[in-house]
């Protein structure tokens, strides 16, 4: 079986969100980017984590959201911060950090345009 390098010493990982609904994705990398810029928000949102077994305290996940109007983003299973609310034609930033138990929000959001 092939190793796989992990960040810092390899790549991020990078998770897609789609416009509407639901999203899951798995924790499996020291750093992972979920990227909701890529595919903007029509419709709320709400991010489901897994996190999986060799995830270690310090981990972070990355999220970049882009929505239509004022879209939300609920943080659900795996994670810890305030609903996201979107702001027309805008990108937002928001960095959780694991504490062991769950990913937790780092610092106020940042809107960068």
């Amino acid at each position: 079986m092939a190793e796989v390098v992990k960040w810092p010493f390899g790549a991020a990982t990078t998770a897609l969100l789609t416009a509407t609904g639901a999203q899951a994705v798995t924790i499996v990398n020291a750093l992972t980017i979920v990227d909701g810029v890529s595919t903007q928000a029509t419709g709320n949102r709400t991010l489901n984590l897994t996190i999986g077994a060799e995830i270690t305290t310090g981990a972070m996940v990355v999220v970049k959201c882009k929505t239509a109007a004022v879209e939300t983003l609920t943080f659900g299973t795996g994670c810890t911060a305030p609903v996201s609310t979107g702001v027309a034609g805008k990108t937002k930033v928001i960095s959780l950090v694991y504490d062991g138990t769950t990913f937790k929000q780092m610092g106020a959001e940042v809107q960068l345009d």
